[in-house]
Formats: C-alpha cells, structure tokens, sequence
C-alpha cells in the first residue's frame, strides 16, 4: 500500500524503464510518459531525470547503482519492451523489470509489435520445430516473449500498462477501505 511515514495515502511512483535515453526523440517520449502516469494518479520516474552521471572513473557502476536507487525510490515498474538491438527487448530494461519481480513488486510492461517471439527471430523454413540463425530452437507459444515474462501484464502501449497498474492500484486501495484516487482526463 502506499501509504507515507504521517499515514497519509499517496501516489504510486512508477519506474520507467526502456532504452528510449538513447534515442533523439527521449525527451518528447518521456514528457508523453509522465503526462499519461499524471492523468492515471500514477508518478513517473525516470532514469535520466536529475544530474547525468559524469564520465571517470567506475562509470558503468555508477550508472548502475544511479539507476538501482531510483528503482529503489519506485514503487513499481513500467517498461518498454519493443525490440531494441536485435530481435528482443532491451536486456537492461529486462534486468530492471526483473528486479521489481525479484522485489515482489508490481511490474508492467508495453509492446507494440505485436508479433511472437518466433515470428520475428527466425529464418522460417519448413522444418518443425523452428531455429533461430545460430541454430537455437524457438519455442512456438505465440508468445512475444519467452516465458520469464509471464509475471508481467504487458499491453499493447504505455497508456494500456498505466491503465493495468491504476486498475491494480484501485483494486488495493478498495480492499484497504480507501477511495480510488480521480483520474485526470487531460494530456
């Protein structure tokens, strides 16, 4: 429940994960982000917010331990899920998502492909079962992902996971006796 030190009910921080820092369209996205957590009573937070890490020396842990406290400041977990680099989704996101599981916290996700894992990670031939370039066998769940992931409601876009966490969210608040929050219907 998210209840602060006074006993006073409060806004669920949601960590936002994705690869979207390293793209030029970042800060549009991420504003589009935190708009649609603000109109479903939800606060995002982002990796890149606050001071940028500084190039020297234990850079990549510093990263590292920059984005854990974030996510330790997170009540749960919103991430991106699209491919990036490859035909899966983004193995740091991937590590955070799976941190919130290992936490036992809410995690969430959004995929706008649409297509199974297999559908976009074979050579397709004629053969049964199907294998992937380097000869792995592919698992034909039609699944757009492998089965790790079966923990994590993932919808189709961000506003469909902020929606799945809101009703969640209401759900717990309903059975501690509260009211749901107002939803905010302006972007």
């Amino acid at each position: 429940m998210f209840i602060d030190k006074d006993g006073k009910l409060r806004k669920p921080v949601v960590y936002l994960a994705d690869f979207e820092m390293f793209l030029p369209t970042c800060p549009e996205t991420v504003a589009y982000w935190k708009k649609t957590c603000e109109k479903y009573g939800l606060i995002g937070l982002f990796p890149g917010d606050g001071s940028p890490v500084k190039e020297g020396p234990n850079f990549w842990q510093r990263i590292f331990e920059h984005d854990v406290n974030y996510m330790k400041e997170s009540d749960m977990c919103i991430a991106q899920l699209d491919d990036w680099r490859g035909h899966e989704a983004d193995s740091g996101t991937a590590f955070e998502l799976g941190y919130f599981i290992a936490k036992g916290m809410p995690a969430y996700g959004f995929y706008t492909g649409k297509k199974p894992l297999i559908a976009r990670n074979i050579k397709r031939s004629d053969e049964d079962p199907a294998y992937d370039e380097n000869g792995y066998l592919i698992e034909d769940k039609e699944f757009a992902f492998e089965n790790m992931f079966s923990l994590v409601y993932i919808g189709d876009s961000f506003e469909d996971a902020c929606k799945r966490a809101r009703a969640d969210f209401d759900r717990q608040l309903i059975e501690a006796g509260y009211a749901p929050f107002e939803i905010t219907e302006t972007l």
